[in-house]
């Protein structure tokens, strides 16, 4: 760890800007304004450490859609649905039949053509039970959250029919309605892509070479305010930059903070594309930040021997974390510095009950675990 560091940190200091990112901008969606703001303010952040930022912009392509659910009879009623992340643009107008969490033989024998399934989320992937509800010829689908709140899912890939989320308090009610007789409903997705413009914010050392990366990505997505995915990890990549600055260990570190994560790792993709070959053999290593702020175990993945490192120094600092495979599906910002043969390491808690909802505020985000996030981070950038 360089120098003496670690006595430096505070996760007090690294959670107030969980806190700005969190409630003072909120919900920072790839392109969008808030995103930019944020950027502004890390940029701030930096200048006032005594750094000289500047932005990396690249175009994105991103989905926006206008999605609507109403039951038209017995009663008229508006609930809030979202869609699918891959579901097609569509809509249906057809009677409402549940059918379980979306089994094949949760179905009617006899099949539901011609109209809407309503399925519980859990023990299938969303894409599953879609493909499902297809088969037995339904004409869209209606997948309620299996806990309290919203939920945004994704399919693996693009559905033959629409797809939309609610919250469980919806999916009940809509069962309610059932039990006292046929429901109609109408759905409608209305999806399309735009380009918009995101920024990376990089500080480099004096002499602008980088040897060592500390990065985190800043968007989140629009579901809720990204307190822990992933203003968490940019409060610790703000604590390490300020103490490497006050102890004056910086000399090789460039600090990136990644637009566009959410859209596909796009911005630490531009970033790693914009380095030149020396540049490239230049670096040592990559930490990456990626929800630290909740959740009861450290887990390091990446390069192995660097992992390796981390995890048997991490002993002098109190801390026992797990070398582990990332879940499938899931990645993250250091995996474009391996690709590109550059030794990397993500630090993260990724057991999270709140991900990706509108619930993943600050409030839940713990002080102690920035401040142990930001000792890892220091003690991944070596002596």
């Amino acid at each position: 760890m360089p120098g003496g560091s670690a006595s430096l940190v505070s996760g007090d200091r690294a959670y107030g800007h969980v806190v700005a990112l969190t409630q003072d901008i909120g919900s920072r969606p790839a392109a969008s304004d808030a995103e930019a703001a944020a950027a502004d303010y890390i940029a701030d952040q930096l200048t006032y450490y005594g750094y000289q930022p500047y932005f990396q912009p690249f175009e994105v392509e991103y989905s926006v859609e206008q999605t609507g659910l109403d039951v038209l009879s017995p009663e008229a009623i508006t609930l809030e649905a979202r869609a699918l992340r891959s579901s097609p643009s569509g809509e249906a107008t057809g009677q409402l039949v549940a059918a379980g969490i979306g089994r094949p033989e949760d179905f009617p024998t006899e099949g539901v053509t011609g109209q809407v399934a309503l399925v519980e989320r859990g023990e299938l992937d969303f894409s599953d039970k879609v493909a499902n509800a297809a088969a037995a010829g339904a004409t869209a689908v209606i997948v309620y959250n299996n806990e309290a709140g919203p939920f945004r899912g994704d399919l693996q890939e693009e559905s033959a029919i629409p797809a939309v989320s609610i919250s469980q308090e919806d999916g009940q009610r809509l069962l309610g309605l059932l039990a006292l007789g046929p429901v109609t409903v109408h759905l409608s997705i209305d999806a399309g892509l735009v380009q918009g413009t995101s920024q990376n914010v990089i500080a480099r050392p004096p002499d602008g070479r980088c040897e060592e990366v500390v990065g985190a990505h800043y968007d989140s997505v629009e579901a809720g305010p990204g307190a822990n995915d992933n203003a968490s990890g940019v409060g610790v990549l703000l604590e390490t930059a300020r103490v490497l600055a006050i102890g004056g260990d910086g000399e090789g570190v460039c600090l990136v903070a990644f637009g566009a994560e959410e859209l596909g790792l796009v911005g630490s993709q531009r970033f790693v594309a914009n380095l030149s070959l020396d540049e490239r053999q230049a670096l040592r290593g990559m930490v990456n930040l990626d929800m630290v702020g909740v959740g009861d175990q450290w887990q390091l993945a990446g390069s192995e021997d660097l992992v390796e490192e981390v995890d048997g120094q991490a002993a002098g600092l109190g801390l026992d974390p797990v070398p582990a495979e990332l879940p499938a599906g899931l990645t993250g910002d250091h995996a474009n510095f391996i690709g590109a043969g550059v030794p990397a390491i993500l630090i993260y808690r990724f057991d999270d009950p709140r991900y990706h909802s509108a619930e993943d505020k600050a409030q839940f985000v713990e002080p102690r675990l920035l401040e142990q996030a930001t000792e890892l981070a220091l003690l991944a950038l070596g002596p």
